[in-house]
């Protein structure tokens, strides 16, 4: 199902565009969606198109990704930034018509903004915390922000994310990787890179998906900024998550003030199948395996992946 509009939110100076997926006026808590890296709104398509009959889906294009701007600040992208703006686009879809979210008739364009913090605080103007599903990358914004303010969030699903570093040498370690990605990106260019990443272990599974499938995946892929994705690495890799004791206590903290939270891996991905398992038997929060999927489990098994999350959304 194609997406209903295609709008734009303007934060600290950075224009961001989201799409929505609606099909009623739905009231319950709406579900705001974040993709990958080197991903767009649009790779959530086949997955929230299941989800709108219910409730709104909102996809956003995190910076530099999609139709956002691609700022050639590196601030833009550190990750600190991204979970305030983050933030704030959580504010803007709760206020939902009171800051003109449907105001735009279908497939238009419109510029939004958030709202101030006098609107915010306004009796009957804010609605129900939207319900955030992260994948990857975008699950890594959700819990630098969750880590920032857990009240935002009427709930949480991290789709293979990471859980931050245990210690400075496991983030030392990070950070080298992702300076030698930001580097390979600059030197031999967005198609050797994607060349390189798509033959790492963690997508070996998607080898095995359609023929158009993979087409279409490749096609969004190299639809990038070369130098956009390398500040996405310096401002917002693997070493600029919070520390692990801090993502499970925001986690904890989550589940305290009433917030479901649910982790997903699929069980080709070893890597986060293994951080699955030990929030598992840590008792942190509920977690789902979906058998035969790999890294993006919402792309590789989207009807399954959807049925986890309306089972997850009717009892958040």
């Amino acid at each position: 199902m194609m997406a209903n509009q295609e709008r734009f939110f303007q934060h600290d100076g950075v224009r961001y565009r989201f799409l929505t997926w609606e099909r009623n006026a739905a009231k319950a808590a709406p579900v705001v969606l974040l993709h990958g890296f080197a991903q767009s709104a649009d790779s959530w398509d086949g997955v929230a198109g299941l989800l709108c009959r219910e409730r709104s889906v909102v996809a956003l294009d995190l910076v530099g990704h999609g139709g956002s701007d691609q700022p050639d600040d590196v601030a833009a992208y550190a990750l600190e930034a991204q979970a305030e703006a983050l933030l704030a686009f959580l504010a803007f879809v709760a206020c939902g018509d009171s800051c003109a979210l449907d105001a735009q008739g279908s497939g238009s364009l419109g510029a939004s903004r958030a709202p101030s913090s006098k609107e915010a605080k306004k009796p009957g103007v804010k609605g129900p915390e939207p319900l955030v599903v992260g994948y990857s990358m975008g699950g890594r914004v959700a819990l630098a922000a969750a880590c920032r303010n857990p009240r935002a969030f009427g709930g949480l699903v991290l789709e293979s994310v990471g859980l931050g570093p245990t210690d400075e040498r496991e983030r030392a370690a990070s950070a080298e990787r992702d300076a030698r990605n930001a580097a390979a990106l600059r030197n031999d260019g967005l198609d050797a890179f994607m060349d390189a990443w798509e033959r790492l272990p963690l997508f070996a599974s998607q080898r095995d998906l359609p023929k158009a499938t993979r087409a279409r995946l490749r096609a969004g892929r190299l639809d990038n900024d070369a130098e956009a994705l390398a500040l996405t690495f310096e401002g917002a890799g693997q070493h600029a998550m919070p520390n692990r004791e801090t993502v499970l206590e925001a986690l904890e903290s989550l589940a305290r003030g009433g917030a479901s939270v649910l982790y997903l891996a699929g069980s080709h991905d070893e890597k986060y199948r293994s951080l699955a398992e030990r929030l598992r038997d840590g008792g942190t929060c509920p977690v789902r395996i979906v058998e035969g999927a790999g890294h993006n489990v919402h792309l590789e098994n989207p009807a399954t992946y959807a049925h986890i999350l309306e089972e997850f959304l009717a009892r958040a």
